[in-house]
């Protein structure tokens, strides 16, 4: 898979979890909890796209998480 396929996935999963931060049915602390990850891994996102983090590194770090979240 390209570097830039690898990217478009990453954007995709970071918008998933946008999504689960705001569902009404999480407690104040899980919302938080995916608040501070969304955070990192907007920030991560931006250091792969700019060459300074392999994006499949990241690919692997975002799929488990997101496996978590599920």
């Amino acid at each position: 898979m390209t570097s830039e396929k690898t990217l478009e996935i990453i954007r995709e999963y970071i918008d998933d979890i946008r999504e689960f931060q705001n569902n009404p049915n999480w407690s104040y602390e899980k919302k938080q909890h995916i608040k501070k990850a969304l955070e990192a891994y907007e920030n991560l996102f931006e250091d792969a796209k700019n060459g300074r983090l392999d994006p499949d590194i990241l690919h692997e770090n975002i799929t488990s998480f997101m496996y978590m979240l599920q």
